[in-house]
């Protein structure tokens, strides 16, 4: 099946770039360091942006938009890290307990996941916020590199599924 890219999911795409989702965060398998997948993925990524903000050559209040999106992502991945490791927890706690309530577990998962949804959203408009300072040069240069990024996800990544 041939999918076409729509500019909706090249911005997810570059979304996704610049920031982390929870599903990352999945417990790591054993072949992977101490931080598992997460770390892995969340490394490649910074080092790919850190090649993409040099080829910017950003001004100083770009600079100073980067700075603040970068450390909100930053932050966000700690958060998102800390609040899965203690759903886990709290979800193998309340499960080793007799007669556990799994609608409970699952409420509990559905409001980690809605503020999760929220915490990514602040985050792709920090990072929208950067974009939108950015020259036509510039802009240029983020489309390649999300273009590049999609190319990247054909035969594993979630545009190549067809939706349900």
């Amino acid at each position: 099946m041939n999918w076409k890219i729509s500019p909706r999911h090249a911005l997810f795409a570059l979304l996704l770039s610049f920031g982390a989702s929870g599903p990352l965060l999945a417990a790591p398998p054993d072949c992977c360091p101490p931080g598992g997948v997460f770390e892995l993925r969340a490394g490649h990524v910074l080092r790919e942006l850190s090649r993409l903000h040099d080829e910017l050559k950003l001004n100083p209040q770009q600079e100073a938009l980067w700075q603040e999106a970068s450390r909100f992502s930053r932050e966000g991945m700690d958060a998102v890290r800390t609040q899965m490791r203690g759903q886990r927890a709290a979800a193998l706690s309340m499960l080793s307990q007799p007669n556990a309530d799994l609608r409970a577990i699952a409420a509990q998962m559905d409001e980690a996941r809605e503020a999760g949804r929220k915490q990514r959203e602040a985050n792709r408009e920090r990072w929208l916020q950067v974009y939108d300072s950015l020259d036509a040069v510039q802009k240029e240069k983020a489309r390649l590199f999300v273009k590049s990024r999609i190319e990247r996800m054909e035969g594993g990544g979630r545009f190549d599924r067809p939706r349900r």
